[in-house]
């Protein structure tokens, strides 16, 4: 299940504030230039918004861009919205656009430090301003998702960071997302409410506009039984990755509903491909024919799980609906082990 949260299109009866119970014991940073961590993520794509993102099912669409262009496969040229507001009042920018990416791809370019998510830019080597309202991205190669991986960034304020420094920015961020940061410890729980002047978010992803709720409180609860708990006594409204086995034994509770949505990451085995016995293919084929995958997910994950016959997502780029994952064939695992020159016998 998908961890991010997004609170722009919730909405609450009879109060005006949500808590989320987190399963972390806390989240890294509110510098969205400083992390790779699904939880940080979860509160800093409600204090931040980037040129892009993504709706639920992985289509691309405008967020604060207002539209694109590719003239050829390694320039991108996005122009942005007038009129989006950063939580201080001061309107966004492409200095902004081009400062957020220049931050990312400098070495130690964050108080000293890479940032970690300079990789997800793949071959992008350069940013430019072209005028008032447009930027461009110049690739060193092409880079078929350089699209989806623009909405992984969200866009910071130059002139505030230049002026508090990296630490200042993040002890206290400001962006231009639907919420504003009211206060914030990392390892207990971050405060935020909504900001008014919020310029509405993507055109694609309804409602537009500032949020329903007026306050949220994210609160890191690593104890799955304890979130379950607050859950049922109403201290949170929000109980975010539990357990297939506790979401479950929650189904019959008539006043709490139990949601379960296609997560963003993929489980994999990595082998090494250049030493016995993996450098075989005919062993890393039994290897697939042997385990049964199906019994795994549905023992273990409840059912809450999808086998993949690729490292590609079915709402990502990429993916090929064709190919189908290994049969559970043990017999079949048998064989091929003994033609790799390998003793091998079924067991029970």
């Amino acid at each position: 299940m998908d961890s991010r949260i997004n609170l722009h299109d919730v909405t609450l009866d009879g109060s005006d504030t949500i808590t989320i119970g987190m399963g972390t014991d806390r989240i890294i940073t509110l510098d969205p230039g400083n992390y790779r961590d699904r939880d940080t993520e979860t509160v800093i794509r409600n204090i931040f918004d980037a040129l892009f993102t993504r709706t639920w099912d992985g289509e691309v669409v405008l967020e604060i861009a207002e539209s694109w262009e590719t003239p050829d496969p390694q320039t991108y040229v996005v122009k942005i919205r007038d009129g989006v507001k950063f939580h201080n009042g001061q309107i966004l920018t492409v200095d902004d656009v081009v400062f957020t990416f220049e931050r990312v791809l400098a070495e130690n370019g964050i108080g000293g430090m890479t940032s970690p998510r300079k990789g997800l830019l793949g071959p992008l080597t350069s940013v430019e301003k072209v005028d008032e309202k447009t930027v461009k991205f110049n690739l060193e190669t092409p880079f078929p998702v350089f699209l989806q991986a623009l909405c992984h960034f969200q866009i910071v304020p130059k002139a505030y960071i230049e002026e508090v420094g990296d630490e200042g920015f993040a002890a206290k961020p400001i962006g231009t997302g639907p919420y504003k940061l009211v206060e914030a410890k990392l390892d207990e729980q971050v405060v935020l409410e909504r900001f008014d002047d919020y310029y509405g978010g993507s055109p694609d992803i309804p409602p537009i506009g500032p949020a329903s709720i007026k306050r949220a409180i994210f609160r890191m609860m690593p104890d799955p039984a304890t979130r379950v708990a607050s859950l049922k006594a109403g201290e949170i409204q929000i109980a975010d990755k539990l357990p297939p086995d506790m979401a479950k034994s929650l189904q019959g509770d008539a006043a709490i509903q139990v949601k379960s949505v296609p997560g963003t990451r993929v489980y994999a085995i990595e082998l090494c491909l250049t030493k016995p016995p993996f450098d075989d293919v005919r062993v890393r084929k039994a290897l697939n024919y042997a385990i049964d995958w199906d019994a795994i997910l549905n023992s273990i994950y409840e059912g809450h799980g999808e086998r993949l016959a690729t490292a590609f997502l079915p709402s990502g780029f990429g993916f090929n609906p064709d190919l189908k994952p290994y049969e559970y064939n043990p017999e079949k695992a048998v064989e091929l082990l003994r033609e790799a020159g390998i003793q091998a016998e079924l067991t029970k």
